[in-house]
This record gives structure tokens, C-alpha cells and sequence, in this order.
């Protein structure tokens, strides 16, 4: 078990006081967060259909083992995945599926994974924050938890880093934002070399004839079948992730098979399908729109032929 600590910043000094939905929501947010994180570095996405696994309640089995006064520090400690699934994350098990995250993930806590989602938000650019779009809502919610007399939140004892990850109001604009641009998933097919594959794990890479790779998810597969199309040209076709960025994450494979001489139209990276709004807008003004028509007699008559055809009527 590894210890965290969870500090709600300022707050009532000397005196332990703390509102039960404050706590409530900011533990829940965590926790919430840690469950994300870790599927997400293990699975490819944040959030899928279906019961959670057991490995994933094993990760995230957080422990609070005391609460300090003055600025509410919560004492917590959780296993490493290793520890929580050894079958699954010891020796030669699975691994992040981001290259560019540390994925020796075996020795990290769930807590561990999502601090590194939180201090890539605060402190890098938006290429470098590796989430999806429900990942991102609940690290906003985590950051708008602590509110009243507390300014924020700091978690310390995080994996890799020897200062803690503090994120202050004014980070929320910045969680929304990534938040909102993040791309929806999107359907695409690629074709490429099929130049990685594991026996264990779900997770293969395609690599483009201009050297870009490409990682994928594959959970449905037979074996025998990959290793007949290894190092050979493939043609996949899936659901897209993507970056806050617009950069693609990876795709989750729907199909894959041999691919043909048409396939080298889909020989390129997945890039973002641009989002068209429902209609353009225009501007409006006395001759457009609503004011072009709205108060108007929909006829030709004259204000004095209309009131005597009204008169002969009545």
C-alpha cells in the first residue's frame, strides 16, 4: 500500500471542520478520478458499457486512514496495481498503452494515475494531456469540489514527483475548456503495417508508410490470425480517440483484415472531422430574418383599403 495525502487548502485553522457535502464531493470526485485514470492508461477509454472489473475495484480500493484539522488533510493510502491484480499488472503483465506516459504502471497507485492526468492539465500544454472528454469532466469536478472556506485542493505522495499536484480556482477555466474542445470519438479506417502485437495484452500498432504510429485496441481477436498478419499490410476499421488537442490517442478496432490495393487511400493518420453547426448564422437586421417579415401586413393593400374591406365585413 502506498500513502497519499489529500489537503483541502485553507479552511477553518486549527479546527477540524469541514462540511459533509464538501467532503463527500471532493472523495467522490477522487475517487471517481483514480477509477477513470486507471482505465483509461489500461484500456484505452475512461468510461465502457457494462459492469466494472474486478482488477478495476481491486486498483481503487482507496483507504482513508485519518483526517487532520486546519486545512482538512486526509490521510490515504492505496495498492499498486501490482499489488491489487499481480496476474494481470506483475512481472510481464500489462502495461500503459501510451508510450509517452510511464507505462511501467504496475509500481503506481490509481491515485498515482490520476495525478498525472491533473498535473499534465496545470502545469503542460494541451498536447501533452492524456484523457478523454469523461476523464476531463471529472477532474473538473474534482477541482470545483472544495469550495465555502476552502481555495482548492493538493494531493501529495504521487508517484515520479517530488512536489504535489495543488489546482486552485483559477485552473478551472482551463479543465472546462480542455473539456468542451475535446473531439467526440469518430469512425475511421487505417491501413498500415502491423508491426506490433502481444500475446497477453489487447494492445497492437499500426505504422504508416510515413513512419507515424499508430496505437490500437484490439479486445476481440484470434491469435492465430494476428500472427499471420504480422509485419504485413493491414486495413483496420474502429472508433477514433482524441486528444484535447485534436491529436489522435488511439483507435479501437472494430475489424481488422489484409488490405487491398484501394486500402492505400486510408494509409494516413485519422484526423478530426471538423463539427458543421446545425445552420449557419447570419447577421440580422431590418431587411433579414424575423424583422424582414415580423409587424407586417403579409399583403399589398394600403393601410386605408385594408381598414374598409375590415369596415364591410364587420
Amino acid at each position: 500500500m502506498n500513502k497519499h495525502r489529500l489537503t483541502l487548502l485553507g479552511g477553518v485553522q486549527g479546527e477540524l471542520r469541514v462540511s459533509a457535502s464538501i467532503l463527500h464531493e471532493t472523495v467522490g470526485a477522487l475517487l471517481e478520478g483514480a477509477r477513470q485514470a486507471t482505465r483509461f492508461f489500461v484500456e484505452g477509454e475512461s468510461i465502457r458499457k457494462g459492469p466494472r472489473p474486478a482488477w478495476l475495484e481491486a486498483t481503487c480500493e482507496i483507504q482513508i486512514t485519518a483526517l487532520s484539522p486546519g486545512s482538512a488533510v486526509l490521510a490515504l493510502e492505496a495498492p499498486t496495481l501490482e499489488e491489487a491484480d499481480p496476474a494481470r499488472f506483475g512481472e510481464g503483465g500489462q502495461t500503459s498503452l501510451f508510450d509517452e506516459h510511464d507505462r511501467k504502471i504496475a509500481k503506481q497507485t490509481s491515485i498515482d494515475l490520476f495525478g498525472s492526468v491533473l498535473a499534465a492539465i496545470v502545469e503542460g500544454d494541451p498536447d501533452d494531456v492524456l484523457a478523454d472528454r469523461a476523464l476531463l469532466d471529472t477532474c473538473f469536478r474534482f477541482a470545483t469540489a472544495a469550495r465555502g472556506p476552502f481555495d482548492g485542493v493538493q494531493l501529495d505522495g504521487l508517484a515520479n514527483r517530488s512536489a504535489p499536484v495543488v489546482i486552485k480556482p483559477e485552473h478551472v477555466p482551463k479543465i472546462e475548456r480542455l473539456r468542451d474542445e475535446t473531439p467526440p470519438a469518430q469512425a475511421v479506417r487505417v491501413s498500415g503495417t502491423l508491426d506490433t502485437i502481444s500475446a497477453s495484452r489487447p494492445d497492437v500498432v499500426l505504422t504508416l508508410p510515413d513512419g507515424v504510429k499508430v496505437p490500437a485496441r484490439l479486445e476481440d481477436h484470434e491469435a492465430e490470425m494476428l500472427k499471420q498478419l504480422f509485419g504485413e499490410k493491414v486495413v483496420v476499421s474502429g472508433m477514433a480517440h482524441y486528444r484535447p488537442s485534436g491529436r489522435l490517442l488511439l483507435v479501437n478496432v472494430e475489424s481488422i483484415a489484409a488490405a487491398g490495393e484501394k486500402d492505400v487511400l486510408f494509409e494516413a493518420t485519422p484526423v478530426v472531422r471538423a463539427r458543421r453547426p446545425v445552420a449557419q448564422m447570419l447577421p440580422q437586421d431590418e431587411t433579414s430574418g424575423v424583422s424582414a417579415f415580423f409587424g407586417t401586413w403579409p399583403g399589398d393593400e394600403s393601410d386605408e383599403a385594408l381598414l374598409e374591406a375590415l369596415r364591410a365585413i364587420g
